[in-house]
């Protein structure tokens, strides 16, 4: 046997390695990936309490009533909260004072797949392209009790909640939003998380080329389209509203390179506030009260 057969039996073999390492171990990480990303598991939702007024209420659905908070104020612009996956609405217990008192009415909202409340017919999270009915149901109850304009404050996949119904309703009475550590290309943030997660076994993290394999499989597995969960890239011609984002730089769970993109495909609508050594939904602690003037603000120049 001479040495070009040997090399090319140990190429093919080598081929045929890389080819079972794939699709052996995009199908395990697909089954974390639906596990983690996908089956619903939220946090019991326990109502919060604070200087502040709160009153419970509820608003219709397509799939029936979902429980949300109220807080009363005597303006005629109403901020939703729409928080992010898992996560409940005390998500945004920073802001409910300082936008009470400056005089906006909210509604920090459940929706779909939330602890006690209905759930997706197909039993999964969507990322936005189902839940964006919930939040238009929202809308609808917030504009059949006074409101005359609306404003989102979103965290995390609560942003692609939003960007799901904005991209697909024009209301408008929607005149901006805030997000906080936006996940808004679950594409990338799947690559992202991968990229940090050690392979069983072998020293070193998950392939980008894994990963791929892996989102591939999930699509077949649970019918996701990967394409409709990318707010980023169509933001360029379907982004009609002003936002502001805070991201950390020290993000772990969401790439800041999603909200960097969406604010350079955006420049007159998009503006990014870095926040230096913030985690994950970490910028109010990072900033304090940096962080509440800056929504303020923000939400002032819109009126």
């Amino acid at each position: 046997m001479n040495s070009r057969t040997l090399f090319r039996g140990a190429f093919w073999t080598l081929i045929a390695l890389l080819l079972v390492f794939h699709v052996v171990g995009g199908w395990y990480f697909s089954g974390v990936l639906i596990a983690d990303a996908f089956e619903v598991d939220g946090d019991p939702i326990t109502v919060t309490s604070g200087d502040y007024e709160l009153e419970l209420v509820e608003y219709e659905t397509d799939l029936g009533p979902m429980d949300a908070w109220y807080f009363p104020a005597d303006g005629d612009t109403w901020v939703i909260h729409v928080h992010g996956k898992g996560a409940t609405p005390a998500e945004a217990e920073p802001l409910f004072g300082p936008l009470q008192d400056a005089g906006y009415p909210q509604l920090a909202i459940t929706y779909r797949n939330d602890d006690g409340q209905p759930e997706d017919p197909s039993g999964y999270y969507q990322y936005g392209t189902t839940e964006y009915r919930d939040i238009s149901d929202a809308v609808d109850y917030a504009l059949d009790n006074g409101a005359e304009r609306i404003f989102f404050n979103s965290y995390s996949t609560g942003a692609a909640h939003t960007l799901g119904f904005v991209f697909r309703e024009v209301r408008d009475r929607v005149i901006g939003a805030h997000f906080d550590s936006p996940n808004i290309d679950f594409g990338e943030t799947v690559s992202h998380n991968a990229s940090q997660r050690e392979l069983p076994l072998l020293p070193f993290n998950v392939p980008e080329t894994v990963s791929a394999v892996a989102k591939f499989f999930t699509s077949l597995r649970i019918g996701i389209s990967w394409q409709s969960l990318d707010y980023v890239e169509t933001s360029e011609t379907s982004l009609k509203i002003p936002v502001l984002v805070h991201h950390g730089t020290s993000d772990l769970s969401v790439p800041v390179e999603s909200s960097v993109e969406f604010a350079e495909l955006n420049p007159q609508l998009v503006q990014l506030i870095y926040v230096e050594g913030a985690d994950h939904v970490g910028a109010f602690e990072a900033q304090g009260d940096e962080y509440v003037e800056n929504v303020l603000a923000f939400l002032d120049n819109l009126e």
